[in-house]
């Protein structure tokens, strides 16, 4: 019975020890595992699509669906901030995919982002860099702690209105640079800081460049070469 007691306390010895230390896997099956601080926080989050977070914000998560799985990194406040996705799906009629690898502003969203976006009918992959108003994320999120208690009916509504009134006072996002491939075509995109397109160096499907100078309504008002 001693000798029994003794082999116990000696495994359990060992194993608070190898809880306590560093463990080695060959192999580890798992659908989300999180890398979180001394302060309990998220500092990395990696899952399959149906066990990735929510957005959090502010110590809240907020629901959020199909975005694919991934790596999502956090910041000392436990907010987002980027991360690498990825998803496709095929069908006998269509397909739906995308990747991408961002980096979002302090308190806000993507500022920089690698992507990858194909449907049945277009191809899209390239570098975007976008402007976004540093803690916007902070104010859209105290609106919806709002929406969610009006009458369901309403909520909808609500938050047409508030996409609208943040796109109007300039704070969401406002795409700049664009350098990729769309479709056939390799491009650069430059924008004001309306968004608006202002400068586009391309070349197309048939081999030609040209370079174009557009004014804020988007007419061309320069071209090279000259037809």
């Amino acid at each position: 019975m001693c000798a029994n007691l003794a082999v116990l306390v000696l495994l359990v010895s060992a194993f608070q020890g190898r809880q306590q230390g560093r463990a080695r896997f060959t192999e580890l099956d798992v659908e989300r595992l999180n890398v979180i601080g001394a302060d309990g926080k998220y500092a990395v989050v990696i899952a399959s699509p149906a066990r990735m977070p929510g957005n959090i914000m502010g110590g809240r998560e907020y629901p959020r669906t199909g975005r694919g799985g991934g790596i999502l990194f956090y910041n000392q406040d436990g907010n987002e901030a980027g991360g690498l996705i990825h998803d496709s799906q095929r069908t006998d009629s269509s397909v739906s995919a995308f990747g991408q690898l961002s980096i979002d502003r302090l308190g806000s969203d993507q500022v920089v982002a690698l992507r990858y976006l194909e449907s049945s009918n277009e191809w899209l992959a390239g570098l975007q860099v976008s402007h976004f108003p540093r803690d916007v994320l902070s104010e859209w999120f105290a609106v919806e702690d709002t929406i969610t208690r009006l009458h369901p009916t309403a909520q909808d509504s609500a938050r047409s209105a508030r996409a609208r009134r943040f796109r109007r006072e300039g704070k969401w996002e406002i795409p700049r640079v664009f350098v990729g491939e769309r479709g056939q075509t390799a491009v650069l995109d430059l924008r004001d800081t309306r968004g608006r397109l202002r400068v586009r160096l391309f070349v197309d499907s048939t081999d030609a460049a040209r370079l174009e100078f557009l004014d804020a309504t988007g007419a061309v008002v320069h071209r090279l070469p000259n037809p």
